[in-house]
């Protein structure tokens, strides 16, 4: 989840009390070797952002760099001396108007992932940084450098010594074949780390879940010297022996309880565990860091898990998913479950550009290298953008994959009635993929005995196969769906406009439009607003009027709308899909069409 570091540019035209909130979301599932059905670690992520997101996939080759060369990532961070040579890694980029400095998710090599939780809201607020702090650099250098789970750590650490976290808190999970851990960082330069134990499983939505640990297990624990005295110096912590630390609590130390308490917090962890127990768990400061399972888990069902909904939503704003309760959110843009194998180039990631509910997942191995489609720039210009992203980076292309998989959902989404038929094609898909990586996996382990270096040509060949199979299959979901041909009748719209504006929609044999409900229309931007909630401002229409506008023998629906609720949450000079919201009869439709956005 992204952490805004300056002043947003001339680019958002936004204010910025609109994105003065805290980052809320992201959800993470990790099992341990003997927890996992197959005896391999699997990481579960969710990466939730708010407002306009483009994800896309990379892969970074292997570099050498020169004496004396500088990194600098957000403009305002410390810049790093690079190391002579830097490992090759996937990158899964989140980018952004104004940058994201703790959303994109790596596999390098060596077969070490990284990705991470918002924890904000901790005791540690006006703590030193040096020349600037670290923040994007924790997670891209490990890609760049680190050769196992405990290197990553211990690197992250040594950085954050050095410049200071300008974050107030955050969880890391840095995980490689052998170990899985949890790194919580904290605004200045205090962490600790703990050591995911082969048995168990552990998870986190957006607060500190590490609580009772033993800071002597330095096989397990690795913290800050100061960690204790620092909160009893601050008053969160009173062992109740002066001598004796065994009841000092991590998370109620460190964590502000309105972070813990918060409805989007408790919420997901309580799906996550009704989901691993069946019991009902209400009592937020009692949740579990971990548990210890009978059963087995499988990737499948992280899966599952990632995807779960809250019993207790109010699902009453005409979407499915209106706001952060569940697991699988309004925010999610990116979801994965990689499953960690002793030879990085066998490490599997079932990936969905979007939420894991309402897509297929589908299977890619991150060391073979990204699929014809997966991204729109070459690693270079995308590492450019990352702090720096052009108003055509993130303007809308029917060529650029990611808005297939996007469309999708949006409609998905609104048009409730079509789900139970996506819900049965997802799982017809899944069970297809999981028998053609099953084999595709077996055939490239004969190979690499012989030659690995056909054996990752070959696994490339499948992240091509794999990835536009899951295109292909998404086009066809989306042909069904895609029911309101729709017009926007202006080039532009502009964000300082108190003027109207009026989009046809029309009508077709299927979809009479003299039948549309006024009140239940809405008309805005698919992406969440600020709150990582569906935007509830999006305005109904002014008026509707019925004519046949291509004379073709049926009226079609003309709806006015005010310009500056319409187009609330954009981004200027972007080419931006706007979408018509309705209910025609008993069913809910929806329908797009591109405007660019002025200020």
């Amino acid at each position: 989840m992204n952490l805004r570091l300056t002043a947003l540019s001339a680019l958002v035209g936004i204010s910025l009390a609109a994105f003065a909130l805290p980052s809320n979301a992201c959800f993470t599932v990790i099992v341990g070797k003997k927890v996992s059905s197959t005896g391999e670690i699997l990481v579960g992520h969710n990466e939730d952002n708010e407002m306009r997101i483009i994800t896309s996939q990379y892969w970074v080759d292997p570099a050498m760099h020169e004496d004396g060369e500088l990194i600098e990532f957000e403009p305002a961070a410390a810049k790093i001396p690079q190391v002579k040579k830097t490992l090759g890694f996937w990158w899964s980029q989140t980018l952004a108007p104004t940058g994201y400095s703790f959303s994109d998710g790596f596999v390098n090599e060596k077969g070490v992932v990284v990705v991470s939780n918002n924890c904000n809201q901790t005791i540690e607020k006006g703590e030193k940084i040096n020349e600037g702090g670290i923040g994007y650099g924790i997670r891209r250098l490990i890609a760049e450098r680190a050769v196992s789970a405990r290197d990553g750590v211990n690197l992250a650490i040594d950085l954050v010594k050095k410049y200071g976290y300008f974050q107030e808190g955050r969880t890391y999970t840095i995980a490689d074949a052998n170990e899985a851990w949890q790194l919580v960082l904290l605004r200045g330069s205090r962490y600790v780390a703990r050591k995911v134990q082969d048995d168990e499983i552990a998870f986190l939505a957006n607060a500190i879940n590490i609580t009772n640990i033993d800071l002597k297990d330095t096989a397990n624990v690795i913290a800050s010297p100061d960690l204790i005295e620092n909160a009893i110096k601050k008053g969160t912590y009173k062992p109740k022996d002066p001598k004796n630390f065994s009841d000092f609590n991590l998370r109620k130390a460190y964590q502000l309880d309105e972070r813990t308490s918060a409805d989007w917090t408790k919420e997901r962890v309580r799906v996550l565990l009704n989901y691993l127990t069946g019991k009902d768990f209400k009592d937020e400061h009692a949740f579990p860091m971990s548990m210890k399972l009978k059963n087995k888990v499988s990737a499948e069902q992280v899966r599952q898990m990632i995807s779960g909904h809250s019993k207790h939503e109010v699902r009453d704003s005409g979407w499915y998913h209106q706001g952060m309760n569940d697991i699988c959110n309004i925010g999610t843009y990116d979801s994965v479950v990689y499953v960690l194998r002793p030879n990085p180039l066998f490490t599997l990631a079932w990936r969905t550009n979007g939420r894991p509910s309402q897509q297929f997942s589908y299977p890619q191995y991150p060391l073979a290298g990204t699929a014809i489609g997966q991204n729109f720039m070459d690693p270079k210009t995308a590492t450019t953008a990352q702090f720096h992203a052009t108003p055509e980076q993130l303007s809308y292309r029917a060529d650029r994959p990611l808005y297939t998989f996007l469309t999708m959902q949006n409609f998905l989404d609104w048009q409730h009635q079509d789900y139970p038929i996506f819900a049965k094609n997802k799982r017809a898909f899944e069970k297809q993929a999981a028998a053609e990586v099953q084999k595709a996996d077996k055939e490239a382990r004969m190979l690499y005995r012989v030659d690995p270096g056909k054996a990752k040509a070959f696994l490339h060949e499948f992240n091509n196969y794999s990835f536009h199979n899951v295109l292909h299959a998404t086009e066809q979901e989306l042909h069904e769906l895609h029911h309101l041909p729709i017009i926007i009748n202006s080039k532009e719209l502009s964000q300082s406009s108190d003027g109207t504006f009026t989009v046809t929609a029309l009508s077709t044999p299927q979809v009479h439009m003299t039948r549309v409900d006024k009140e239940a229309t809405r008309f805005g931007s698919p992406f969440s607003n600020a709150d990582l909630e569906v935007n509830r401002k999006m305005p109904k229409p002014l008026k509707v009027e019925f004519m046949d506008v291509n004379k073709d023998g049926l009226k079609d629906a003309v709806f006015t709308f005010p310009i500056k609720t319409a187009v609330a949450f954009t981004v200027p000079d972007v080419d931006t899909e706007l979408y018509l919201w309705t209910k025609v009869g008993k069913k809910q439709l929806a329908g797009y069409d591109i405007v660019k956005i002025k200020k």
